[in-house]
């Protein structure tokens, strides 16, 4: 269904855009991140302990070198407060594509509000060249993580076809869910998209969502049949769910155009698919 009446009101809109002018993730890869747990978890806490004064004198800068290199040595969380330090300007100064950088290192590992953060940059355009699909794979990432905000944020994104297909059904779906996280708006949204869809294709997305209860793949596979639709490679009803058409549209993908037999499916080849 499209048209006016799917159009969510600007000030929902506004909502997508995270807690500001974030920016995107920068070219370049990020450095090679080393597997200690217990030196990354150690060099977090002291992060912590010096960027808020806890027995120490307060220094933000020392901190987020901390963050740093808790971040290098494997902590999700160490990634992602270094990235929120440049986005803020606290202890740095204020540098977009650091702050995406590191947003990054800490998405790569499913840190929810990473994944969330970046949604919203590829949403926006911030600092990246927009990429809406890609954002509705983030968002739908966060979401199935949990991710409060992601969740209603993803509810807007389907009511208005944002990267993801126009779906009225789907967006009443997650802005119930928003609604029982008590998410303002949510409610309004989701009687508006109720009056839009019927019974039947709510009744069918909430199967769907059930199905993938738990689940964090059905964000991966999304992606996958959306991006093999729009490069040529018809992957049957995107709808997360990696059956034979799916299967048969990845690997016919990946044996013309990368001429490889097979690809794992992590963050770097994902990227890869993204910007083929």
């Amino acid at each position: 269904m499209h048209g006016p009446a799917l159009l969510v009101t600007a000030a929902v809109v506004t909502l997508l855009s995270g807690c500001g002018s974030f920016p995107g993730f920068g070219a370049g890869s990020p450095p090679q991140v080393q597997n200690n747990p217990e030196v990354a978890k150690q060099q977090f806490t002291q992060g912590l302990d010096v960027t808020q004064g806890r027995g120490v004198t307060q220094d933000y800068q020392h901190g987020v070198e901390l963050f740093k290199d808790a971040a290098l040595n494997g902590s999700a969380e160490g990634a992602y407060m270094a990235g929120m330090s440049y986005l803020s300007g606290r202890g740095v100064n204020t540098s977009l594509t650091d702050a995406a950088y590191w947003l990054d290192l800490a998405a790569r590992k499913d840190h929810p509000s990473a994944l969330y953060q970046l949604g919203v940059l590829y949403m926006n355009g911030r600092g990246v060249k927009k990429n809406r699909l890609w954002a509705g794979f983030l968002l739908s990432r966060a979401a199935d993580l949990g991710h409060k905000q992601a969740i209603f944020d993803l509810g807007v994104v389907y009511a208005r076809g944002l990267g993801l297909p126009q779906d009225p059904a789907a967006a009443w779906y997650w802005f119930a869910q928003a609604e029982k996280r008590g998410v303002a708006l949510a409610t309004e949204l989701k009687m508006r998209m109720y009056s839009l869809s019927n019974k039947a294709s709510r009744q069918s997305a909430s199967r769907l969502m059930a199905y993938h209860s738990g689940r964090v793949d059905r964000s991966t596979t999304l992606f996958i049949q959306l991006r093999l639709d729009e490069l040529g490679y018809p992957s049957g009803h995107a709808d997360g769910i990696w059956g034979l058409k799916t299967d048969h549209a990845y690997h016919l993908f990946t044996r013309q155009r990368l001429l490889l037999s097979d690809l794992e499916l992590n963050w770097q080849n994902l990227q890869l698919i993204r910007d083929f």
